[in-house]
């Protein structure tokens, strides 16, 4: 049987995506659990029980930091920030409605901005702080992250 290249990206896809459910499935809790007890990046890595690439956990950690908005990568009051869902309701006489509900509550007083290039220079991080500052994927712009974190 021959591949084409269209076949062979899917593959590719597809083993990506597997190898990352893997990942996920075995040490993610266990990765966030060590990252919400300051520990820096290189530390979690020797210390995980199933054995994965720092690479891998810098992604894990970027991903769960913008779910869970402890980063925003817009100031918080901003349209992109706000999260709706669609209720849905049944009138008196059983028509169906839908209603959007603003499903988040980003208050503007719990974050601080981040600029991230002031930080590199800055002499008084600890390791942890350190770490994410150089490691995770920051572009250059300003981030605004929940207070007491970095």
């Amino acid at each position: 049987m021959k591949y084409n290249e269209e076949d062979k990206s899917i593959e590719e896809h597809f083993n990506n995506s597997l190898s990352r459910f893997v990942k996920d499935f075995a040490c993610k809790n266990e990765v966030i659990a060590k990252f919400n007890n300051k520990k820096p990046i290189s530390q979690i890595a020797k210390e995980i029980t199933f054995p994965i690439s720092e690479e891998s956990i810098i992604l894990m950690l970027w991903e769960h930091m913008i779910e869970k908005n402890i980063i925003l990568l817009n100031p918080p009051n901003s349209i992109e920030n706000q999260q709706y869902d669609f209720v849905k309701k049944e009138g008196r006489f059983g028509k169906v409605t839908f209603q959007q509900v603003k499903n988040n509550s980003i208050d503007a007083n719990d974050y601080e901005v981040l600029d991230v290039e002031k930080l590199k220079h800055d002499r008084t991080l600890n390791d942890f702080e350190r770490e994410l500052i150089e490691k995770l994927p920051f572009k250059n712009q300003l981030y605004y992250v929940k207070k007491k974190v970095l």
